[in-house]
């Protein structure tokens, strides 16, 4: 795991800064299905999953801590003021957590290497905003994304 970002220690946060949590770390993997980023508690437990699918390829959102909708559709990722629009999969029998898929997108890479907070929004439940996973950690993650559509 890396070392957890820190929050910016100027007394002039925005509202809601209070809700960015230094704590949580962010680690990313690697594997034949392609890449991951993971956001974690203090307690090591899996908050966030940003996958980057090589077959077929597509960024898969999973978020543990909401609890799956049969009747709704849309899954909202925040880069900041940037909104990204991912189609979950309301099933019943996923243990915990809501999975959602989008298209890989230029945009959204470059984006998340840039990104002051993450966040997300489905149905009435929220989550965020936390800390961007690191600059060079996101931009690996963008640069393995990138190759999986070649």
């Amino acid at each position: 795991p890396v070392t957890p970002p820190t929050a910016p220690v100027s007394g002039d946060e925005p509202d809601g800064a209070e809700a960015i949590q230094p704590g949580l770390t962010w680690d990313l993997l690697s594997s034949g299905e392609g890449v991951a980023l993971v956001l974690a508690g203090p307690d090591g437990a899996r908050l966030m999953n940003l996958a980057c699918l090589r077959e077929p390829a597509s960024l898969v959102l999973t978020i543990d801590a909401f609890s799956a909708i049969l009747s709704e559709e849309r899954l909202t990722f925040g880069l900041d003021d940037e909104l990204y629009v991912f189609v979950a999969q309301p099933t019943s029998d996923r243990r915990r957590g809501v999975r959602a898929t989008a298209p890989v997108s230029d945009a959204f890479l470059t984006r998340l290497s840039r990104a002051n907070t993450v966040q997300a929004v489905y149905g009435a439940q929220s989550f965020g905003p936390y800390m961007p996973p690191p600059p060079d950690m996101a931009r690996a993650f963008a640069a393995d994304c990138a190759e999986t559509r070649v």
